[in-house]
């Protein structure tokens, strides 16, 4: 194979990981946010214990990055949709 070919599918990959990576963020800010009022049951509680899996995912994502991104997607997306709103309508 090619170095120009082994060269193409890594950046396929890494394009691909960098996604699933953004996506698996995005959710985890998004069921902390929308579980973050929830009745607590107690010291077992699955959506708490739901919520510690996010945060650690979310802290274990990077250099630092996911704090702050976590702060700007929801201002992108607030923009996005308005964007489109205001367009459609």
């Amino acid at each position: 194979m090619p170095c120009s070919e082994v060269s193409r599918y890594k950046r396929i990959t890494a394009g691909i990981i960098g996604i699933l990576m953004f996506f698996i963020m995005l959710l985890s800010a998004f069921f902390i946010a929308a579980e973050v009022g929830h009745d607590c049951t107690g010291e077992d509680c699955p959506v708490c214990a739901c919520i510690r899996q996010c945060e650690n995912t979310l802290r274990n994502m990077g250099d630092g990055m996911a704090p702050r991104a976590v702060s700007i997607i929801p201002v992108v997306f607030i923009l996005v949709f308005s964007s489109f709103f205001f367009w459609v309508f």
